[in-house]
C-alpha cells in the first residue's frame, strides 16, 4: 500500500531536512505532501527549495512564502530581518515556483492547508482544544491535516468536543479529525527533534528524528541571520 510523507515547515533548515529525507528512503515513502513555509529563519532556502521541487507531489503555500510574495505580512523585526536576506539569496525559479500554489487543497475527504481550513492564509493558528473544536465543527473535511503551529498533535472529533489523540501511532477512524504533522525544521515542541508523520492506508504514525541541531544553527549565525533563531533550534521552542 502507498506510503504518504507528511511535512510541514522545513524553514531552510536542510541539515533536519536531510535527516528527514533519509528517513523517509528508508521507509519507502512512495508520496510526500509539504504543508508549507520551506523558507525563512534558516541558511539553506535555494537547497530546501530545490528539494522540495524534486519531491513534493502536493504543496500548499505557508505564510512565510506568501510574504515573500508580497501577500501577506508581520511586524516581527526577526521575522523581517530574515525575510530580507532570504529575498536577497533566494533564486527567482523558486518564487515562480510559489507563485503557482495555493493556500489550500481539498481531494476525496481529506484537506491540506498550512495554517486554519476555515481561513486559509490568514496565520490564524489552531492551538487549543476550543479552536480544534471550532475547525472539526465547521470544516466539511473528514481529515484535514495543518502546519503553522510547529508542535506534533492530532484531534478528533468526539461527544466531549475536541479530543487529543494521545498516541504516535494511530488508525483513523469515521470521526473528523485534525492532523498537525509538527515542524520539520524548527519544532516548537521542547524537543528539537524532526517531526513528520507517514500515512499508510489509515494509519498514522509520528515520528521525530534526530539531526544535526547545532551544525543547522552554526550555519544560521554564518549567515549573520538573527541569533535568536539559532537559539530557538538548539531549545526546540
Amino acid at each position: 500500500m502507498m506510503k504518504i510523507g507528511i511535512i510541514s515547515d522545513i524553514h531552510a533548515n536542510l541539515h533536519a531536512l536531510e535527516a528527514v529525507a533519509k528517513d523517509m528512503d528508508l521507509e519507502g515513502i512512495d508520496e510526500v505532501w509539504c504543508l508549507g513555509d520551506t523558507i525563512n529563519y534558516g541558511a539553506f532556502p535555494n537547497e530546501c527549495c530545490q528539494w522540495v521541487i524534486e519531491n513534493v507531489s502536493s504543496y500548499i503555500l505557508g505564510n512565510h512564502e506568501l510574504m515573500l510574495l508580497g501577500l501577506a505580512s508581520v511586524e516581527n523585526r526577526y521575522v523581517n530581518a530574515c525575510l530580507k536576506w532570504t529575498k536577497q539569496v533566494i533564486r527567482e525559479d523558486y518564487i515562480e515556483y510559489f507563485a503557482t500554489k495555493s493556500v489550500i487543497k481539498i481531494f476525496d475527504d481529506v484537506t491540506l492547508v498550512h495554517d486554519n481550513p476555515l481561513s486559509p492564509g490568514s496565520m490564524r493558528y489552531i492551538l487549543t482544544r476550543g479552536e480544534a473544536e471550532e475547525v472539526l465543527l465547521k470544516s466539511t473535511a473528514h481529515v484535514c491535516f495543518f502546519g503553522h503551529t510547529h508542535i506534533p498533535i492530532g484531534y478528533r472529533l468526539s461527544t466531549v468536543g475536541a479530543e487529543i489523540i494521545k498516541t504516535p501511532v494511530y488508525t483513523i477512524d469515521s470521526r473528523k479529525h485534525l492532523i498537525n504533522p509538527g515542524s520539520v525544521g524548527q519544532p516548537r515542541d521542547g524537543m528539537p527533534l524532526a517531526s513528520y508523520i507517514v500515512l499508510q492506508d489509515n494509519t498514522l504514525r509520528l515520528k521525530r528524528i534526530k539531526y544535526d541541531v547545532k551544525g543547522a544553527a552554526k550555519a544560521i549565525i554564518e549567515a549573520n541571520l538573527p541569533i535568536i533563531m539559532a537559539a530557538r533550534l538548539l531549545e526546540g521552542v
